[in-house]
C-alpha cells in the first residue's frame, strides 16, 4: 500500500534539494510533491478511496473528495497556485521530466511562490476536513 504522507515528505524534500541547480527537476518534484499531499488527504479524511488514485491530474484526485474541492473552487488563488504548480511552464509536471529547457529565474520564483503557498494551504485545510 502507498504511504502518500510519508512520500509527500521525502517528494518535498527533493523538490527543496534540487533548487537552485536543477529547476526543472525541482519543478517536476514540486509538482508530484503536490499531488502526493492530495492523496494523503483524501485517504486521510475518506478511508475506502485509497485505490484508484492512479491519477498525476489534480482536478481528477480533487473530484474524489468534494468538500475540498468545493474549498478550491471558491478560491480563485488557490485555483491559480494548483495551476501554475500542476502545469508550470506551460506543461504539465509530469511531462517536465522530458524537457531541457531551464525556466528563467522570475518565471522560477513565480512557480515557487505557487508552491509554497498551495503546499501550506493543503496543509491547513487538512486540519478542518
Amino acid at each position: 500500500m502507498e504511504d502518500y504522507q510519508a512520500a509527500f515528505m521525502e517528494r518535498h524534500i527533493d523538490t527543496q534539494t534540487l533548487y537552485p541547480v536543477r529547476k526543472v527537476g525541482a519543478m517536476h518534484f514540486g509538482g508530484v510533491t503536490v499531488e502526493c499531499l492530495l492523496k494523503a488527504m483524501i485517504c486521510h479524511t475518506l478511508p475506502g478511496v485509497t485505490h484508484n488514485l492512479i491519477t498525476h491530474s489534480y482536478a481528477e484526485l480533487l473530484k474524489k473528495h468534494n468538500k475540498l474541492k468545493s474549498r478550491v473552487d471558491n478560491n480563485s488563488e488557490v485555483r491559480k497556485w494548483l495551476d501554475q504548480v500542476e502545469n508550470p511552464m506551460g506543461q504539465h509536471f509530469i511531462d517536465m521530466r522530458y524537457s531541457s529547457l531551464e525556466p528563467d529565474e522570475q518565471n522560477y520564483k513565480r512557480w515557487l511562490y505557487a508552491y509554497t503557498s498551495i503546499k501550506s494551504w493543503l496543509q491547513k485545510q487538512s486540519n478542518t476536513l
